[in-house]
């Protein structure tokens, strides 16, 4: 877990100066605004896996009510971490945008997790989503 979190944060150092960069307007209302943009795809892209890992589950009660509850418990991690690591530009003209960098990028992360388990095997153990 200190692992994954170190990654975040690393990530999430260099994060402001590349959507400064791919924005063209460079108010901070137009950087906030390019990672409103973000965020919103990587969470549409979360929602489109997680719908597909739905569906792949529908006869399959007890594994949906986890997977569920590992959502509901992943949404708060993210929460916190994104208030945790955003904390020291709290109060400041920046603050939206570094907690908006953040949730895109702990989104993007929980995508690429919950995507292997699209690419599971029929028979496959160890995973819980059954292949296609």
């Amino acid at each position: 877990m200190r692992l994954f979190a170190s990654a975040i944060l690393m990530i999430l150092s260099t994060v402001p100066v590349a959507y400064a960069d791919d924005c063209a307007d460079q108010t901070q209302q137009g950087l906030d605004k390019c990672a409103g943009v973000a965020y919103a795809k990587a969470d549409a892209a979360l929602n489109s896996v997680y719908k597909e890992i739905i569906r792949r589950l529908k006869d399959d009660a007890a594994t949906t009510k986890l997977l569920v509850t590992a959502q509901k418990a992943w949404i708060a991690y993210r929460d916190a971490e994104c208030a945790f690591s955003s904390s020291a530009s709290a109060g400041g003209t920046i603050y939206p945008m570094v907690v908006t960098i953040c949730l895109e990028a702990v989104t993007t992360e929980r995508t690429k997790a919950l995507g292997a388990y699209l690419k599971c095997e029929v028979g496959d153990t160890g995973c819980p989503v059954p292949g296609k």
